[in-house]
């Protein structure tokens, strides 16, 4: 440890305007948070002072309070190299008092100032360092000891730059015209009378701050800072180093600049500090004055956007510190600025609520932040731009999560798209006190189902644009910190933790991941991840935590996500029927599935590099890169067609959507059990006729099993897809596709694929006539669609059909997954029956009614083997239904109304019967003794 001894001494008074502020404005905010037990209570403010800059070299001075006089050490620690500077740490310098003496009171610039009452200052200087040597900043940290041993407070990293800035800052902002921001006027009403209803709930005049947080929660985020992780308290502490002018270069576009901005409207906010602020309003209207043309820029409104957005946060944050003129050139300079360059437009009418653009950050963030920070003085914007959000992006939100989800699929778009309508209803309820969608349950659900898609090694199950190769992470970091704040949810906290400690990087002007290296339309900043963890709320034990391992989403979805555990390991599942497109960015993928079994083994393919290009429009979005099915009708032939489901353009409106229009499917049958906790089946069926054009087909049914827990550990999951096929011509053909990672064995009907250690075998039971493979992003015409030099990870597909000539017909393709080199090399076979088919494998059996209405009258089948099988027989009406095995009476199950589906176990090797309704009881006196009818208690089920 190196010692500074230093005698106590009365602070020189120096003529700065730098000095008195920094001395001036002490305040103990910091130190009299409510903080956690481990954290040091006793410390008070921070702060510096320098001397003249003139000479080439300065002093800096440094202060903390402590309210105990017990402690056997108090002093400072500090680094230039080392960003989490500790005594004795390498590259760290450690000064204590001499004989540890503190003070009741400094004077600075001719003026005495007290410790609050019963608190002590520590006080430091560090004389005559060359003014070059502060280029970067230099870490301090004051620290205690005693009995418990050495305790730090916070982290400030220094520069003398920092030091000297205010007098700077001053003339500067006194420089500004309104010239600089536009001229003119701002306009006052932007939409009055346009047919928007009057709202309930307004934001009330005079309160700040209100954008996203409120007064009663800073102490959360004080408290939030003092626990954070480093990336974000050197991202802090960098900022407050080296604050920006906001003088972009050359006018570009800067995402650190305004990410720094934001941090020093928030260290005002938290501490009072007045230097902070007006840091950040000087850079903002800098940034104002000196922003370029954005609009060479792709997807410029996002820009646009971000800056109006922060604008909001400075203007709402730092507002007791705005004079009237700075009001009126903010306000100006988003208006003339970067309201005219919004794809909604100004005032934002344009575009719609329910698919594209007008979906992302412009009205849900952007103009919605800075309406509800300039209410005070402009209402006219709140008026309208509200209006809109709760007449038309609320209900439209209240039918999407329904589904427990968001549309366009799991890929940039829903982490882009959902976040905004996070932020929608952060800043609404921070704003209004009132949360402004009708099911906070149904939106929490959102984020859950999203990492229900995670799957270990890959980015999951893949659905959607993704932006990259189907191998690469996806990261929906921000939508897990935003919806865990929001919700108060501690299993989407764990996503957090779990994110930043085992998958992200570090930026020191974000968290990890959430960075802005990613994309700042992408990523969280410093100050949303501080505000996010204000509440104080804990991670969940593990970040599964009360996720279930069978998901249903139903509404417009219609799609399950099964898995008999969250391991490695584990046997998983996604079978979608999907009820409703939005166009955009969804694909048209209705009846399809994925399968993962230790690595992916039946994926989605084709990569999305642009948007519109033939590889995205004919291939990543069409059915030909999706495991569903493709109906090929030969006059449609031309422009890459390939038999699959028709496009739509995006719907304009709430009524438009739910139309017949963008109808896809319908479910017609969902089911799924458990064993306690265990997974033992997952069903879901459905029509989705409506998804292909209706002058090709007139029916498409497809009915999807997954059953766990079989006999054979070694095949931990089957799975069965049935398809029943009419075709507006026999000449059409009817091709299931399979989507494979590497390049499959094909031996007669039996299809085997590798990947990693997973195995999937498929065997095709019945309407396997043609089984062929085509190579990666091979159309139907024997064309390759390029893919950008992108590769999703897929060899190509299977493709599997009946041979044509009949309008109708049925496929039934059974499935088990293994591990590679540990195939038990089970055989499926048919199952016998009149308006049925079906399969048996192991010792499962799968029965499907043929026809798309449900049985309601008796029917049966016959598996071979022996021993006792389980069954699960689908298309049957709700009700009771009567099982019989050979003729005799072996119980009664029930359908429900959702699932029309039934499960029981029973003999194979004799005929099983399903009677509607329980069976008519007739009574006899007495049974005789050996007349009994009766079973073995092996086939008891247990």
């Amino acid at each position: 440890m190196q010692n500074a001894i230093v005698k106590p001494r009365v602070l020189i008074p120096v003529v700065l305007l730098a000095a008195a502020l920094a001395l001036v404005l002490l305040f103990s905010l910091r130190g009299k948070a409510d903080e956690p037990a481990g954290e040091i209570a006793d410390f008070g403010y921070q702060t510096i002072s320098g001397d003249s800059m003139g000479s080439g070299s300065t002093s800096l001075r440094f202060l903390f309070t402590i309210g105990n006089l017990e402690y056997t050490r108090v002093g400072f620690v500090f680094s230039k190299s080392n960003v989490d500077p500790t005594d004795e740490g390498t590259g760290c310098y450690t000064w204590e008092p001499e004989n540890g003496k503190v003070y009741s009171s400094v004077w600075a610039n001719g003026e005495k100032r007290d410790a609050d009452p019963g608190r002590y200052w520590v006080a430091v200087k560090i004389r005559n360092i060359p003014n070059a040597s502060f280029d970067e900043p230099i870490y301090v940290r004051p620290f205690v000891e005693d009995g418990s041993g050495i305790r730090y407070g916070d982290l400030h990293a220094i520069s003398a730059e920092g030091a000297f800035t205010i007098p700077t800052l001053q003339t500067t902002i006194l420089s500004f015209t309104n010239s600089d921001f536009g001229g003119g006027s701002v306009t006052e009403n932007l939409g009055n009378g346009t047919g928007y209803n009057a709202l309930a709930t307004n934001p009330t005049k005079g309160e700040h701050p209100r954008v996203l947080y409120t007064e009663s929660d800073l102490q959360g985020v004080r408290t939030a800072y003092k626990n954070a992780p480093s990336a974000a308290t050197v991202g802090y502490a960098a900022a407050l180093a080296t604050p920006p002018t906001g003088v972009l270069a050359s006018g570009e576009f800067d995402q650190e600049t305004l990410n720094k901005i934001q941090l020093l409207a928030l260290d005002y906010r938290m501490t009072g500090n007045p230097y902070s602020g007006y840091l950040a309003i000087r850079a903002l209207k800098n940034v104002l004055k000196t922003m370029g043309d954005w609009t060479v820029l792709n997807d410029y409104t996002r820009y646009y956007g971000f800056l109006m957005y922060n604008a909001a946060c400075v203007y709402d944050w730092c507002y007791d510190l705005l004079s009237e003129t700075d009001k009126q050139q903010i306000v100006l300079g988003v208006e003339k600025k970067c309201c005219g360059h919004m794809e909604v437009g100004f005032p934002p009418t344009g575009q719609h609520a329910v698919s594209g653009h007008g979906t992302e950050f412009q009205i849900l963030r952007d103009y919605l932040s800075f309406a509800i920070a300039i209410y005070d003085e402009h209402p006219g914007w709140w008026n309208m731009i509200a209006n809109r959000f709760y007449t038309e992006f609320v209900p439209v939100r209240n039918a999407f999560y329904e589904a427990g989800m968001y549309p366009q699929g799991v890929s940039l778009y829903v982490r882009l798209r959902y976040s905004a309508d996070l932020f929608s209803a952060w800043l609404v309820e921070a704003a209004t006190g009132s949360f402004p969608y009708a099911s906070e349950a149904n939106m929490k659900q959102v984020a859950r189902t999203i990492y229900s898609y995670d799957l270990p090694r890959t980015n999951g199950f893949a659905e959607g644009d993704d932006q990259a190769s189907y191998r690469d992470f996806i990261d929906y970091g921000r939508v897990a910190l935003l919806s865990s704040y929001l919700f108060d949810d501690a299993t989407m906290r764990a996503q957090v933790e779990f994110n930043y400690n085992e998958e992200y990087s570090t930026n020191k002007y974000g968290i990890g991941y959430y960075d802005f290296s990613k994309g700042f339309s992408e990523g969280v900043s410093v100050a949303e991840y501080l505000i996010c963890s204000s509440s104080g709320l804990k991670k969940a034990k593990s970040r599964y935590a009360d996720m279930d391992l069978i998901l249903y989403n139903g509404g417009w979805l219609g799609q399950i996500i099964a898995r008999d555990k969250w391991t490695s390991s584990q046997a998983a599942v996604l079978m979608k029927i999907g009820c409703r497109t939005t166009a955009n960015h969804d694909h048209y993928d209705a009846g399809s599935f994925q399968i993962f079994y230790k690595s992916p083994l039946a994926i989605d393919s084709g990569c999305y590099f642009s948007y519109g290009n033939d590889h995205h429009f004919y291939y990543h979005q069409a059915t030909i890169a999706h495991n569903s099915l493709l109906i090929y009708n030969s006059s449609l032939s031309g422009n890459n067609y390939s038999g699959g489901q028709k496009r739509r353009d995006e719907p304009e409106t709430l009524s438009a959507w739910q139309s017949d229009t963008y109808k896809t499917g319908e479910v017609t049958g969902v089911s799924y059990g458990y064993n306690e906790s265990t997974p033992t089946y997952a069903y879901l069926a459905g029509d989705i006729a409506a998804a292909y054009p209706a002058l090709t087909v007139s029916e498409v049914t497809r009915r999807m099993l997954a059953v766990y827990a079989t006999e054979d550990s070694a095949a931990p999951m089957y799975f069965f897809v049935f398809d029943n096929i009419t075709a507006a011509n026999p000449s059409y053909k009817k091709t299931f596709l399979l989507h494979v990672p590497n390049e499959p064995t094909i031996e007669g009907k039996t299809v085997s694929v590798v990947n990693s250690q997973g195995k999937l075998v498929l065997q095709n039971v019945v309407g396997g006539d043609v089984i062929t493979t085509k190579g990666q992003y091979e159309m139907y015409n024997g064309s390759t669609l390029d893919a950008g030099g992108r590769d999703d990870g897929a060899w190509g597909r299977v493709e599997i059909s009946p041979n044509t000539g009949s309008a109708t017909n049925q496929m039934l393709n059974v499935m088990y997954v293994c591990k590679d080199g540990e195939d038990p090399e089970l055989v499926a076979t048919a199952v016998t029956g009149s308006g049925i088919t079906g399969a048996a494998i192991g010792n499962t059996v799968a029965v499907f009614v043929n026809a798309k209405t449900r049985k309601d009258s008796e029917f049966s089948f016959t598996a071979t083997g022996s021993g006792t099988k389980n069954y699960y027989v689908s298309g049957v009406d709700a009700g009771d239904w009567t099982v019989s095995v050979g003729g005799q009476t072996v119980g009664v199950v029930t359908a429900t109304e959702d699932g029309g589906f039934v499960t029981f176990s029973a003999p194979a090797g004799s005929a099983v019967t399903l009677r509607p309704g329980v069976p008519n009881i007739t009574v006899y006196d007495s049974l005789p003794e050996g007349d009994w009818d009766g079973f073995e208690f092996s086939n008891v089920n247990p």
